[in-house]
């Protein structure tokens, strides 16, 4: 009779356990991109910057603006900060979404920004993937690296774009600043899941300033990719 008794409890313990893990909530991730451009009133390149943020989103329930977020950014530049276009190839550094910004705001440049976009979780994969590369020091900063990209030294605007090599490197001539950062995303937008739809919770969440100029996604058929 012990014996029954015990295999009858085994058995409640059982279902209960499958009863409970239906209704049990299931952590949810989405995933998201803003581009970023900067310029001065002139547009001059030393002081033009491409960056972009790539944030994970992870919850349960409908409501996703109370998600835990985890951003990472990748905003290259030369070390000392002091962008100069015939320079060889040197130290580069991988600065943060509000170092970048609070240095934007010191060379009174101004900055606008492209999303937030959801996107697929192999970009962000690929995003951390060269973030890791750029820390690590695995290749330096070049403004003008025509000869040394992809496995050298790349700038800005390649460090971003570079992320999806897939079809050929992102063919971005003399573009710098708005133009460049614009066709950065023109060319990853093939990873964006609703081009239409942007996320401003995102942006809230890393404390974007409405200084930040929000810019309309609008593709352009001359940003092309080299074959």
């Amino acid at each position: 009779m012990l014996r029954n008794f015990i295999a009858s409890q085994i058995h409640w313990v059982f279902l209960a356990g499958l009863l409970v893990e239906p209704i049990t909530a299931r952590a949810d991730e989405s995933y998201f991109i803003i581009v970023f451009g900067q310029q001065s009133g002139g547009n001059a390149p030393e002081s033009s910057h491409t960056f972009a943020t790539f944030v994970k989103a992870t919850g349960a329930g409908p409501n996703k603006t109370k998600y835990v977020i985890d951003s990472h950014t990748i905003s290259w530049m030369p070390r000392s900060l002091d962008v100069k276009l015939l320079k060889r190839p040197e130290e580069g550094v991988n600065l943060t979404l509000k170092d970048t910004l609070r240095h934007a705001n010191d060379l009174k440049a101004d900055v606008s920004m492209w999303g937030s976009f959801l996107i697929k979780k192999e970009l962000y994969n690929r995003a951390l993937k060269q973030e890791t590369r750029l820390i690590k020091g695995d290749i330096d900063y070049k403004a003008l690296d025509l000869r040394f990209r992809p496995d050298t030294a790349m700038n800005c605007i390649h460090a971003v774009c570079d992320i999806d090599t897939d079809k050929g490197l992102l063919a971005t001539g003399t573009a710098h600043g708005n133009d460049a950062s614009h066709m950065v995303l023109t060319h990853l937008s093939r990873w964006i899941i609703d081009s239409n739809k942007t996320h401003e919770w995102i942006g809230q969440r890393l404390e974007l300033g409405k200084d930040i100029v929000r810019r309309d996604f609008q593709p352009k058929a001359a940003d092309a990719i080299k074959k």
